[in-house]
């Protein structure tokens, strides 16, 4: 059992959902609960009326023709919007299941970057598509699946032996899922099969997902702006570098997690302030990686 897991790096159930976050604008206080609210709410509006749906789709949704003029806000607002309300629920009920143990592991502003870059790695693949003729660069696309995809390769990577039901009805490691699936979406696009642009950005998401899993969440685990921005919890980083910062960095950690278990044993995990915790998370993170760098932990 990991730190994360235990007693005292959890939130306080009295803290309530939107002081654990800090983020006001938050609904319930979580990241994946306020992007499913509000690829909900847009479908809505835009089912509301033919003007509101023009004003949506007609401004908002893919297209790698308009991308390539410089209306590069495409790249980001057909993420949020759906084809039809079948597509809306299979991505938001996937968005559910996948974000919600990331969003467990990460601070709001991580799940957030990740999850739109995720999609604007697909949206950006699908426009290169369309530049080399392999689509029709005037096609429209819309949809969070490049997002969705993305958390696929992240959780296949960081937790591939958890089982997942494929259609909510066979199990199936994630892993392997996501081995499936990424076939599929890559003999679709070769094969200019049925939505093979969808499945270019499928393919693109979950590629990025994988990269990031493996890369890009080190680097962000190792990134000074990302802490809390309290006087109390602030930490200086060591200039140097190479071994020395790797040290510095675990008498760090070490440090931190000393002073807050210790003011546990004393006071209880009430005692604890959020940005206390926030930064027991964080330690306990950055430990992960270096077990996993160091050989320690299993993923096969």
């Amino acid at each position: 059992m990991g730190w994360q897991d235990r007693d005292y790096a959890r939130v306080s159930p009295a803290a309530g959902p939107l002081r654990r976050i800090h983020r006001p604008w938050l609904v319930g206080g979580s990241i994946v609960t306020t992007l499913i609210v509000i690829n909900v709410v847009i479908y809505v509006l835009a089912s509301l009326s033919a003007g509101l749906r023009e004003l949506f789709y007609g401004l908002g949704q893919m297209q790698g023709l308009a991308v390539s003029h410089g209306q590069l806000w495409r790249l980001i607002t057909a993420q949020y919007l759906h084809a039809g309300p079948g597509h809306l629920l299979i991505n938001m009920l996937v968005l559910h299941f996948l974000g919600r143990p990331l969003e467990r592991m990460w601070s709001t502003n991580r799940f957030l970057a990740v999850y739109t870059v995720g999609g604007l790695a697909g949206n950006v693949f699908y426009t290169i598509l369309g530049s080399w003729g392999w689509l029709d660069p005037r096609w429209p696309a819309v949809g969070a699946s490049g997002c969705i995809y993305t958390l696929l390769g992240i959780v296949a990577v960081l937790f591939p032996t958890a089982t997942v039901y494929v259609y909510f009805l066979f199990p199936i490691r994630i892993r392997t899922a996501a081995i499936i699936f990424g076939g599929i979406a890559l003999l679709r696009v070769l094969q200019q099969a049925a939505n093979y642009g969808g499945e270019a950005c499928h393919l693109a998401g979950l590629v990025f997902g994988v990269w990031w899993a493996m890369k890009g969440d080190a680097w962000w685990s190792r990134t000074e702006w990302r802490l809390p921005r309290t006087e109390r919890m602030s930490r200086s980083r060591d200039q140097t570098t190479g071994f020395e910062a790797r040290i510095a960095e675990r008498r760090e950690d070490a440090e931190t997690i000393d002073r807050i278990l210790k003011k546990v044993y004393d006071g209880g995990i009430h005692t604890l302030t959020e940005a206390e915790k926030q930064a027991l998370r964080e330690a306990t993170e950055r430990q992960r990686h270096r077990e996993e760098e160091a050989g320690r932990i299993d993923r096969l």
